[in-house]
């Protein structure tokens, strides 16, 4: 089992290195080949044959840099416990591809999104991200309020 500190410089290489600089190869020693990836934007609903393993993480960092151009992730903290480690961090980028069925809009997108990463024999196996969407909806001009938003169905 990895201690907290070696899961972070992990964490870190993900963001900073595989994600910043598109460098999907480096996935390969960091990601679990049975890695869950728990976040709305790659939920099945949304990239349905994508969503699971180690390809649907690889086609989660390469969608992010196809609807985000110069998609970049700054780490803001991050604390590790036992398995898991929790970062926050601020990602921006122009919005110029297609992203959770919207259409590009051109507006730039600077938000805080926080993860927790559970590793298993040092490589990540999980992970859950939750970001302001509704802030991020705004930024993008999509929605001006929160009544601009179609009801979920029940």
């Amino acid at each position: 089992m990895n201690t907290a500190a070696e899961n972070k410089e992990i964490v870190r290489r993900y963001y900073e290195e595989a994600f910043n600089e598109g460098r999907t190869d480096l996935l390969e020693e960091l990601i679990a080949e049975n890695v869950v990836n728990h976040d709305p934007v790659s939920d099945e609903t949304l990239m349905p044959e994508e969503a699971r393993g180690f390809e649907g993480f690889v086609r989660h960092v390469e969608a992010a840099h196809e609807a985000f151009d110069g998609a970049t992730v700054t780490i803001e903290d991050m604390v590790a416990e036992d398995d898991t480690v929790a970062v926050r961090f601020t990602f921006a980028g122009t919005h110029e591809g297609p992203f959770a069925g919207f259409e590009p809009t051109g507006e730039r997108l600077e938000g805080s999104n926080m993860v927790f990463m559970r590793f298993e024999d040092g490589m990540i196996v999980e992970r859950w991200e939750e970001s302001d969407s509704l802030d991020a909806l705004r930024q993008l001009g999509i929605v001006s309020s929160p009544e601009d938003l179609e009801p979920a169905p029940v």
